[in-house]
């Protein structure tokens, strides 16, 4: 029953507009941009020649002004080959099924990598990440 209610409580959540949301964190602040939600990602953890796993992280990103909200909303295609690309590499370098994600580090590298493509994305907030076996 319980997983009932995550389920509708998420399919809630992904409904709701984004107006804000505070960061965890030594630098981060309560958040005061327009939010940006992006469906999920998931890459595959491959060692060696073997497909291992893998890995799956959400993310929401925070626009520097309402303008920049709009252009990353356009622009979300682009911004989620940029996202898969990031979690690519990571996965490659850094993902194990059998190891916590390292997930202050993937937040940075995605942030590294889309901040590049737009300059409007003030922080790029990971709200889920998980690595599975295959």
């Amino acid at each position: 029953m319980n997983g009932k209610f995550l389920v509708l409580g998420s399919v809630l959540l992904a409904a709701a507009p984004l107006t804000d949301a505070a960061g965890e964190g030594d630098e981060s602040e309560a958040s005061d941009g327009p939010l940006v939600a992006m469906e999920a990602i998931t890459v595959p953890i491959i060692d060696g020649a073997r497909l291992e796993g893998a890995l799956h992280f959400r993310i929401v990103l925070e626009a520097r002004d309402s303008a920049a909200a709009d252009r990353l909303a356009g622009d979300l295609p682009g911004l989620r080959a940029e996202a898969l690309a990031a979690g690519a590499e990571f996965s490659r370098l850094r993902a194990s099924p059998f190891l916590a994600v390292d997930a202050r580090r993937l937040s940075v590298e995605l942030m590294e990598a889309l901040r590049a493509r737009d300059e409007g994305i003030a922080k790029v907030l990971l709200v889920e990440v998980a690595a599975k076996t295959s």
